[in-house]
């Protein structure tokens, strides 16, 4: 069974160009089925003479009864992804010549919770970046860098790690654009907003070093890229200051840019290509956000309204 996990590891990370996280989730849920398996058989496991369709109801049924820290069961997001693991495992076994659509339909639909994404109202969030823009010192890298988190995770809808990421070899400041690879290794190219790109050269006015094609837009210690753990932190601070029932996640400032924009007009497809979703059905998630908005919309603008 090694080899075929293995082997569809392989295949996720060199033909599909599976993110390297995804890999890992996907590597550590077909673990734990294999100890399933091993623990159910008398003998080594056979692929696929070995499973059976209540096998694979009985290893549905365990993983959903799993706790965390032995107190609370296991979230639905949770049981889904390791039950999409296995049946994206079933899917590659098929490709090979084995049919495995009794042991597919042996797996369980779990009903994923759907809460809207948090996003942070405009205003005040304008006015604390206009505010901290404002007061903070030319010579306080760390305040600045994480002033040019913000406008950057906000006025281009980055994710974290994509930002992390990002040289100088990918930004282009006088059309104030940047190449970002997203997830999938798939790229696009987004527009940098003018206070995003002025934060970051107060960043690197405070750190006189020089630069290189090569060079990471927000450097840490010794010129390398600044950790994705500092600047979840760093951000965290600095929304922080918004008040206590404010969502300070970096990750709501992609939300707030999607939503924000939906606010003002744009439609879902250029916010599709913003956010770099492969599905139109992710982005529209937001438009519940905006629904109110979407329905005026639609009482103005329809003969039958």
């Amino acid at each position: 069974m090694e080899r075929w996990t293995a082997e569809f590891l392989s295949y996720l990370g060199e033909q599909r160009r599976a993110a390297k996280a995804t890999v890992r989730a996907y590597r550590d849920e077909l673990d734990r089925f294999t100890a399933f398996v091993r623990s159910r058989v008398s003998h080594q496991p056979r692929i696929p003479q070995d499973l059976t369709p209540e096998l694979i109801s009985a290893f549905a049924a365990w993983r959903s009864l799993e706790k965390v820290d032995k107190r609370r069961p296991i979230s639905a997001r949770t049981l889904g992804r390791s039950l999409a693991a296995l049946r994206s495992f079933l899917r590659y076994l098929e490709r090979r010549g084995h049919a495995t659509g009794d042991l597919r339909s042996a797996i369980p639909r779990v009903a994923m919770p759907q809460p809207l994404p948090t996003a942070i109202s405009e205003a005040p969030l304008n006015d604390l970046l206009d505010r901290l823009a404002a007061s903070v010192e030319g010579n306080d890298v760390s305040s600045l860098r994480a002033l040019a988190a913000c406008e950057w995770l906000y006025g281009s809808g980055l994710r974290l790690g994509e930002l992390q990421g990002l040289t100088w070899s990918r930004f282009d400041p006088r059309r104030r654009l940047v190449r970002v690879l997203g997830k999938g290794s798939r790229e696009r190219v987004v527009p940098v907003g003018t206070r995003a790109a002025e934060s970051l050269e107060r960043l690197w006015a405070a750190l006189r070093a020089e630069r290189t094609p090569q060079s990471p837009l927000l450097p840490g210690r010794g010129g390398k890229p600044v950790s994705a753990r500092t600047l979840e932190r760093d951000v965290h601070a600095l929304l922080s200051a918004l008040g206590p029932n404010a969502a300070a996640h970096p990750h709501a400032l992609r939300h707030s840019f999607a939503t924000h924009l939906l606010d003002r007009g744009a439609d879902l497809r250029s916010v599709q290509e913003l956010l770099g979703h492969q599905n139109l059905a992710t982005t529209q998630i937001y438009t519940h956000v905006t629904r109110r908005r979407l329905k005026a919309a639609y009482t103005r603008a329809h003969p039958r309204a």
